[in-house]
């Protein structure tokens, strides 16, 4: 009897016959006590509850508002204000509603919002507009002024609202806490200028500016204005990095670090982190493989969330049609995806954006205006089913490449946890395997983890045959919970 390595991360190498494995909407869990039952577990990511329905969607943006009462949130062309109708009880969360205050020229594509603190508004950039949320009037105006150039991305430092004209190294900044109608200063302007490369995005961190390009990086802070020069940043000097970004959404914060989708001269499709002014590749080399394979990579956009004490990047390629998450506590990488079970095909998750609200990790959806509840209480995405799909590692005698002998499998879930009725009363778990290397499959073979209350009950098959390399692979999708403790073969 011995452990089997069904808990793990997803890995599909180049080659198949090296690693196929999937981990698909489960993620691994490492116990921090020695004495646990088992070092690793899976656990279900989080199903997807509506909350509220804002517009036709889609849904561009969101951002929370000082006081943690109000939130804005771009659905389509409209803007709306989001705020609490009830306050969360002990037993029940927050009820929202949303009011809309506005439109923009544009109806699709990311849009980035940055309040400015104390003065009151709020700003919204679509690539090449900018608009001026007044708060307390609810309002939403272009902004006209001549000295806007347009921008992609947006920063807040010290009362500073950073901005970006595409397409070019040039970053410039609005009157400090801007009131969103006294004029810029076109001579409030600097450029990423340390190489030749284009500003491709940037992001505030510890009250440091960093500006990532094509294929290097720089840090700037605010150093204040002196005589003859009314800019407030100034680089910090000796901080230039050898690392650029391939997509101007991909940026996000994820704890101490900051994360993008990067590349530089020698290449790209790497996920990168920032640890102090050095970065480091944190995507495996079966992840870059699938970013690589992908014919756009540019749309990526990303964000980051904590639950429990994972903390998650979650980066989707809307072209492609697929979405990645690392986990920031394990550094192991899974899969998100939603299902259609009409078509019986896997897509990108169903989240464009994410912000913390009310108590809530909330996502706004990529073809509609739901506004989820994201949580590991749910079992379904809006409805639909929650697939939960793992490809184990090979399993193969390694001393001689004999055949291995197969007698018994089980994988432990947690038992007992059916539902009273409908789909979900029995759940159970397909079990099929391959032996040649992920090529050609078995048939399926359904067993139960469990009715309501039988806490005993195991999954397991027996005389599953003989083979010199084999893959298991196993798919759930019943509404319940699908956290798995680990599971055990029997072979000789």
């Amino acid at each position: 009897m011995s452990q089997f390595p069904f808990v793990g991360q997803a890995y599909e190498a180049p080659m198949l016959l090296q690693d196929a494995e999937k981990c698909v909407n489960w993620y691994v869990e490492v116990s921090q006590n020695e004495g646990s039952k088992t070092p690793k577990a899976l656990l279900g990511t989080p199903g997807l509850l509506n909350n509220l329905t804002i517009g036709s969607g889609p849904m561009r943006g969101d951002w929370p508002l000082p006081g943690g009462t109000q939130a804005i949130v771009v659905s389509g062309n409209e803007v709306f204000m989001v705020s609490i109708a009830t306050a969360a009880t002990a037993t029940s969360n927050a009820v929202l509603k949303a009011t809309q205050i506005g439109t923009l020229l544009t109806s699709t594509g990311p849009v980035v919002i940055r309040d400015n603190g104390a003065g009151g508004i709020a700003v919204i950039v679509d690539g090449v507009n900018g608009y001026v949320v007044n708060i307390a009037k609810q309002t939403v105006i272009q902004i006209g002024d001549p000295a806007w150039l347009g921008a992609t991305r947006i920063a807040f430092i010290d009362g500073w609202l950073v901005f970006n004209k595409p397409n070019s190294q040039t970053f410039y900044v609005a009157p400090l806490y801007w009131n969103g109608t006294s004029a810029f200063d076109a001579t409030y302007f600097a450029l990423k200028d340390s190489s030749t490369d284009n500003l491709v995005t940037f992001i505030e961190d510890k009250r440091e500016l960093w500006l990532v390009g094509e294929r290097t990086t720089e840090v700037w802070y605010d150093a204040g204005s002196s005589e003859g020069q009314n800019f407030p940043f100034s680089r910090l000097q000796g901080v230039t990095m050898q690392r650029g970004c391939s997509a101007a959404q991909s940026i996000a914060r994820v704890g101490d670090s900051l994360v993008w989708l990067g590349q530089n001269e020698q290449g790209q499709n790497a996920v990168m982190r920032t640890i102090g002014y050095e970065i480091q590749d944190v995507s495996t080399i079966a992840v870059n493989h699938a970013i690589a394979s992908y014919p756009v990579i540019s749309d990526a956009i990303a964000y980051s969330y904590q639950e429990d004490e994972h903390l998650f990047y979650v980066l989707t390629f809307p072209t492609a049609d697929a979405t990645w998450v690392w986990d920031a506590t394990t550094r192991m990488w899974h899969e998100r995806l939603s299902y259609d079970p009409v078509a019986g095909q896997f897509h990108r998750h169903l989240s464009n954006c994410h912000m913390l609200f009310a108590g809530l990790n909330l996502v706004g959806d990529y073809q509609t205006g739901n506004l989820y509840q994201m949580t590991r209480s749910v079992y379904t995405d809006n409805g639909a089913p929650l697939v939960c799909w793992r490809r184990t590692q090979h399993v193969w005698d390694q001393d001689d490449r004999e055949r291995v002998f197969y007698q018994r499998l089980q994988i432990e879930f947690t038992p007992g946890v059916g539902l009273q009725n409908g789909q979900g009363r029995n759940p159970e778990i397909m079990l099929r395997w391959s032996d040649d290397g992920a090529q050609t499959w078995s048939n399926e073979h359904w067993k139960s983890i469990g009715p309501v209350g039988k806490t005993k009950w195991r999954a397991i098959w027996r005389r599953m045959g003989a083979a010199r390399d084999r893959v298991y692979e196993a798919k759930f999708s019943d509404p319940v919970p699908r956290d798995v403790v680990g599971a055990t073969l029997i072979a000789s």
